[in-house]
């Protein structure tokens, strides 16, 4: 029986860039990894149905990414949290990450 090998297109494969070489890949490369972040626990725990993700490849690794779905407020209410982060990001209200949270006094411009 013959088989026929589906290939990724260059954007799937590169979801995740080997190199960073601007801040511009850096905000884009931190938003990929929180969503990845966030919709892996969440997938991983059953919050919210198999419908409410999508599946995207990072090299060759199978990632379930959430997505709106009107079915699904809870899963909507996630991302449009995750995309109040993503503008954070993006207009660098946060400016680092602290290594010791419990000694953070301020990290917010």
């Amino acid at each position: 029986m013959a088989c026929v090998q589906q290939v990724r297109t260059s954007q799937d494969t590169q979801l995740l860039p080997n190199q960073v070489r601007s801040e511009q890949q850096s905000v884009i490369v931190m938003k990929r990894l929180l969503a990845i972040a966030v919709s892996g626990i969440t997938y991983l725990r059953g919050i919210f149905p198999e419908k409410a993700y999508g599946i995207k490849y990072v090299e060759d690794q199978k990632v379930m990414i959430l997505k709106e779905e009107r079915t699904c407020p809870g899963a909507n209410q996630i991302v449009k949290w995750m995309q109040g982060c993503f503008e954070a990001i993006q207009k660098k209200y946060v400016s680092q990450t602290q290594p010791f949270p419990s000694c953070l006094t301020e990290s917010l411009n």
